[in-house]
């Protein structure tokens, strides 16, 4: 069910080897029973999940966005794109790789409560992506001793979302 426009609206966008209902999404649910979860399983192409997000989020209210991997670069893009909508993000081991996907460069614009989590571990996506982008735009990193997928730092995961709702409903019109 669609959130009224007035709401804050929770969203976790998945990466390119997980689906909208892993491990990342219970843990959510668990925090926020009406989290939505765009289905991108199949989708590796970035133009095409960024058309799903369009779609999908379009009448979803205002909205606190956790991206993991590939879905926290969507994140990031749809923030830039529409930051009148978007309350808040939590940028998971962030596929932020500018020398793969030059939109990475363009973006100009993240909410004021962004925060990244990555892990120092990660043999996916090399922190210095994270690190480079929360210095460009004066974001919170926070370095984890993990791999790629944060198994062991769900439980911080769930709290940086709960901080990302509250601020974002503190904000709320």
């Amino acid at each position: 069910m669609n959130a009224p426009l007035h709401a804050v609206q929770l969203v976790f966008l998945h990466g390119l080897e997980s689906g909208p209902h892993g491990s990342k999404f219970q843990a959510l649910y668990d925090l926020d029973p009406a989290v939505h979860a765009p289905d991108f399983e199949g989708v590796f192409d970035l133009d095409a999940r960024m058309a799903i997000a369009e779609r999908d989020l379009a009448d979803r209210g205002r909205l606190v966005l956790v991206g993991s991997s590939f879905g926290g670069l969507v994140a990031a893009l749809y923030a830039d794109r529409h930051p009148d909508r978007v309350a808040a993000c939590v940028l998971c081991a962030p596929a932020l790789i500018a020398d793969r996907w030059p939109a990475v460069a363009a973006i100009a614009r993240v909410p004021g409560h962004t925060v990244l989590l990555h892990a120092r571990g990660d043999d996916v996506v090399d922190i210095a992506w994270s690190r480079a982008f929360a210095v460009r735009h004066g974001l919170r990193l926070v370095e984890v001793d993990d791999d790629h997928r944060l198994s062991a730092s769900r439980p911080l995961l769930v709290r940086l979302a709960s901080e990302a709702m509250a601020a974002a409903r503190a904000g709320a019109p």
